[in-house]
């Protein structure tokens, strides 16, 4: 039985595109979390202070779900 997700074509390179942008939106915080951890950086917890790491760890989390999806393997 044909997945439902074969009978469009784009919906591969559209997942994957989305999966892309997910590892972009991912990649700067784990770079600034650690050159942070380093001190080569402010840390985020200097610049955003604790409560304020929400910002950054939504954003993490949304690009983390993000990919998860695009790079899903569903055959």
């Amino acid at each position: 039985m044909k997945n439902l997700f074969d009978k469009f074509s784009h919906s591969r390179r559209v997942c994957r595109a989305l999966g892309w942008l997910g590892l972009c939106l991912v990649v700067p915080v784990v770079l600034w979390a650690a050159l942070g951890g380093l001190g080569l950086v402010p840390s985020l917890v200097e610049v955003f202070t604790v409560p304020g790491l929400r910002i950054p760890a939504s954003i993490a989390i949304t690009g983390l779900l993000m990919a998860a999806v695009g790079f899903w393997d569903y055959d």
